[in-house]
């Protein structure tokens, strides 16, 4: 399945599409359906293009995937100002429960040791469709070769893989010839809200476009160098660069 070639912005060289959940549902459900090719999927979100600015092996594998979806207020400003506004915020948070509530076949792969596992009884218990048909966390290295068996024999239509950025995208890109599953997204942290490890914002500061806020409010050390430092420089970076491939020789997907 190819891109969509007219509903696409790009910041600092990087592609991502400018079309909304229910485009991003439309597509996984075309290629579960079709079930002919495997497809790369990712979302963007400011801290993402901040280190795809300096990372060129990131900023290429992001280019080489078939879905980059923007996720966050950050991006969304971005594409509004090089004049190829998104239509919608698409994270993974969001789309989880409708993709569960589509009953596909997934599998949790990511995440601290019984995270993922709890991320699945809290959705099975939430959403009565949800077929979850495997977990798996994290921490592994050596086991590589059996994980991706036990993933394969599952037979799941999504995997979901939630190692951070960019070490998911890196595994996914690493191992995806190996992978039998129509669609594979690289998610982040989704399984720790799933599971209830971490607490979401409340709606109405979702609604404000203000996640972020209550992010650093849970987690102020961590996440200090990424919202109160990395955002302001995000978006320093897009008014001096606007769309202008940051790595010259960059091929874009």
């Amino acid at each position: 399945m190819q891109k969509e070639k007219n509903k696409t912005a790009s910041i600092f060289g990087i592609r991502f599409s400018t079309a909304n959940m229910g485009d991003a549902l439309d597509f996984i459900d075309l290629a579960i359906q079709a079930n002919s090719k495997k497809n790369f999927c990712a979302f963007v979100n400011a801290d993402c293009l901040n280190i795809a600015y300096h990372n060129r092996e990131y900023a290429e594998t992001l280019n080489s995937a078939d879905q980059v979806w923007p996720d966050g207020i950050g991006v969304a400003l971005a594409a509004r100002h090089v004049g190829t506004p998104v239509s919608e915020n698409v994270n993974g948070t969001d789309m989880f429960p409708l993709l569960c509530q589509r009953a596909y076949r997934i599998f949790l792969l990511g995440g601290r040791p019984g995270v993922a596992e709890q991320a699945c009884l809290c959705a099975i218990k939430q959403f009565p469709k949800a077929c979850i048909v495997g977990t798996q966390h994290g921490y592994f290295a050596s086991e590589e070769a059996e994980v991706i068996a036990k993933i394969n024999a599952t037979t799941p239509d999504i995997l979901l893989v939630g190692f951070g950025v960019p070490k998911q995208e890196f595994w996914i890109r690493d191992n995806f010839k190996q992978l039998n599953c129509p669609v594979t997204i690289g998610v982040g942290g989704l399984f720790d809200f799933v599971s209830g490890r971490i607490k979401r914002a409340p709606f109405w500061l979702r609604s404000l476009k203000l996640e972020w806020l209550y992010r650093l409010y849970q987690e102020p050390i961590r996440l200090f160098r990424r919202y109160v430092i990395g955002n302001p420089l995000f978006l320093g970076r897009v008014l001096l660069c606007g769309k202008k491939n940051r790595h010259p020789d960059l091929p874009i997907a």
